[in-house]
């Protein structure tokens, strides 16, 4: 019997970088909760952005925001943060501001941090994503939790960080691609997987007691801990191989397919 659920979001239940949720999820969501299964959402994104795209079940859920940087309840309340070090920090944003042509997010407790409200990023994040954020003057000096360094590139992330910086940083820092814009640098204990299983340690749920959902790098230790784990149809490669099962896809509602075939019957 699954006793609890959780997705990825971009990707997975909406486009990257978007809003544009399928409204059934909703009561999907609402009548797995009256089957006692719990649904977790498991993103990149902040616990805010998270908060709003569900707003409709917002405090029926749990939530992984920014890769598992933080676990959070029903009502918003933290249950784990795993910060990273303040000299890490600098080096890092000192590092990655020398690549070409991107731009950096820091992901704290209740916002995100960029360098300049001029950027591509500012209103971006807060227009496509709702973003809490704000603009200050010096990234490496944030009165923050800060659990994620986030690379932006307007057309291939993951390419212009394996330039050098990849090699440079592989060893210190887990380096994840998040789509084709992002790749998220955090400490290597922070990822969705060890963060669901705070949660299933916390609740006691075993491995064949879980559903998983994702289709990208950063959801390949979420997809570990659960023994009914899919990939969406859209995702890559690599999780449609670490994956139990391959769904559909994304712009074909995979996620609720599957919700609905095999626990609601």
């Amino acid at each position: 019997m699954i006793k609890l659920v959780a997705s990825d979001v971009d990707g997975t239940l909406v486009p990257d970088g978007t809003f544009e949720i399928n409204p059934e999820i909703y009561d999907v969501i609402k009548k797995l909760k009256e089957k006692g299964i719990t649904f977790v959402a498991a993103s990149g994104r902040q616990y805010a952005s998270l908060k709003k795209l569900f707003a409709p079940v917002a405090d029926r859920i749990l939530y992984i925001p920014d890769n598992g940087g933080f676990v959070r309840g029903s009502k918003g309340e933290t249950w784990l943060k795993r910060p990273m070090e303040k000299t890490l920090i600098r080096a890092i944003v000192e590092d990655a501001e020398k690549l070409p042509d991107v731009e950096l997010m820091l992901c704290g407790r209740d916002y995100a941090y960029v360098g300049s409200e001029d950027g591509r990023l500012y209103n971006w994040m807060r227009e496509a994503y709702r973003y809490e954020i704000k603009a200050v003057p010096d990234l490496t000096n944030i009165d923050d939790d800060i659990v994620k360094i986030s690379i932006f590139h307007p057309e291939d992330a993951e390419r212009i960080v394996k330039d050098w910086f990849y090699d440079k940083w592989k060893d210190t820092v887990l380096l994840a691609p998040a789509g084709v814009y992002w790749v998220d640098c955090s400490e290597p204990s922070i990822n969705k997987g060890s963060a669901l299983q705070f949660l299933l340690d916390k609740y006691e749920i075993k491995p064949d007691e879980v559903m998983v959902f994702g289709d990208n790098i950063n959801d390949l230790g979420m997809l570990a801990c659960a023994k009914e784990s899919y990939a969406i149809g859209s995702a890559r490669d690599e999780v449609k191989q670490a994956a139990a099962h391959v769904a559909d896809t994304m712009r074909n509602q995979g996620v609720i397919k599957v919700l609905k075939e095999q626990l609601l019957k």
